[in-house]
């Protein structure tokens, strides 16, 4: 079960929304892609991160 799952199975779980944001809104961003495709972006994401946190510290130190 993964995060967003066990808060849309909490009783009141509609009440920890802001206001004017339902889970059936939630539900069209975080079904666009599947976790597999978030978890690549994410990996390429960091990736890209440590990179230029790699290439500061060596220009700096």
């Amino acid at each position: 079960m993964t995060p967003y799952d066990k808060l849309k199975s909490l009783p009141c779980a509609q009440d920890s929304l802001k206001p004017g944001i339902n889970f059936e809104i939630l539900d069209k961003h975080a079904y666009q892609i599947s976790d597999n495709q978030a978890a690549d972006r994410l990996q390429k994401a960091r990736q890209i991160l440590f990179k230029t946190i790699h290439g500061r510290t060596m220009k700096t130190g």
